[in-house]
């Protein structure tokens, strides 16, 4: 009797069990199945969402009437993390005209100076570190480098050591993915009003291709253009790398001209064989920067939804992205070798042009000129 009972008792809750087990399965399997089919999409979406690091836009030669305040809310609808002011943003503006027309742009401007600005006059609106018209600044995995095409450019001059040793560092910055380089006063252009007015500027296009720059925007021309992908030894003789929409980096460098503002416009004279696309209209451009790609998009003040040209640089499929590299100090001394004390030993060190670079870990070293 006691057998029979417990057999009942083990086939009554074998069947609870079962019924429990198939009412979950009548919940879970769908679950389970929708879930499967969902998943790539929403991984391949959240890695992409991870892999996006940010955006900026740029833009130069805007002053005070409508269609500067059309850019400026243009730029402001982009969301950008970083604005970049090509130069030339005010012309008769008023200071305070300039602070409230750019005062919910504040935070993110950063300023390259034109020939149409005022150290003085617009002074505290601006980020310029160290209080120069020229310097860098590192985004994400972004160097940008400003140049002031209104000071001194000669290849003596303070400013072409600091370019020649940003670039330098920042070339070799493990961290750093993108160089990108800002100038008011364009170094190729298509004929068009007032270009190619100094002749220094033909010195620093070969330190762009020597320390792989991946774009140069510029502005001072009121109109669009970009370039071929090209490497630019001199004004006379660029060499075109490719025609393709979209490169690996280190295929040339790009050059772009943003110059549309808001103030009066700039017609062509004629097409530069080395600039792949030009038009004559009000606009911004907009880049989004990943680890891996880095796309920039020129749009009209027209039509902010479409983009009117689009260029992209691919990081290489063998590119790692390692441990940053020690930051350096430079310290000025006479030409020669030297000798650091490291924890492995004394390490030896050339001092070129009379200047020694050091890892700011071992910031003290010993002399020996020999």
């Amino acid at each position: 009797m006691k057998k029979i009972f417990n057999n009942m008792l083990v086939s009554t809750c074998v069947r609870i069990i079962m019924k429990i087990y198939y009412k979950i399965a009548i919940i879970v399997f769908p679950i389970i199945t929708i879930s499967m089919i969902c998943m790539p999409s929403f991984l391949s979406t959240y890695a992409n969402a991870q892999e996006k690091e940010f955006n900026f836009v740029a833009v130069g030669d805007l002053d005070c009437n409508i269609n500067s305040k059309q850019t400026i809310n243009n730029i402001i609808d982009k969301k950008p993390e970083i604005f970049l002011a090509l130069g030339d943003m005010y012309y008769d503006c008023k200071p305070d005209e300039f602070k409230k027309a750019f005062s919910s742009l504040h935070d993110i401007i950063y300023m390259t100076f034109g020939n149409h600005d005022s150290w003085s006059k617009f002074a505290g609106l601006y980020h310029l570190p160290n209080d120069k018209p020229y310097y860098s600044f590192d985004k994400e995995n972004v160097h940008f480098l400003s140049l002031s095409t209104e000071s001194d450019l000669q290849q003596n001059s303070t400013q072409y050591e600091f370019v020649n040793t940003d670039l330098d560092i920042a070339s070799h910055n493990r961290s750093i993915s993108w160089i990108i380089v800002l100038a008011h006063r364009p170094f190729i252009s298509s004929e068009t009003k007032h270009i190619f007015e100094k002749d220094d500027l033909k010195i620093y296009p070969p330190l762009f291709a020597k320390y792989g720059v991946d774009v140069v925007i510029q502005a001072h021309v009121h109109n669009y253009q970009r370039t071929f992908p090209i490497i630019l030894d001199n004004l006379t003789s660029p060499i075109i790398v490719t025609k393709n929409m979209t490169i690996n980096e280190g295929t040339g460098v790009v050059y772009y001209v943003s110059g549309g503002g808001g103030h009066d416009l700039y017609k062509f004279k004629s097409k530069s064989p080395y600039v792949q696309t030009q038009y004559v209209e009000n606009g911004i451009i907009n880049a989004d920067i990943t680890e891996k790609a880095l796309t920039i998009k020129a749009y009209t003040n027209k039509d902010m939804k479409t983009p009117i040209d689009t260029f992209t640089i691919l990081k290489s499929n063998n590119y790692i992205n390692t441990t940053p590299i020690i930051k350096y100090i430079y310290i000025n001394t006479s030409k020669g070798n030297g000798t650091i004390p490291t924890p492995e030993g004394l390490i030896e060190i050339p001092f070129d042009n009379g200047t020694a670079r050091l890892p700011v870990e071992y910031n003290y070293f010993s002399q020996k000129i020999i």
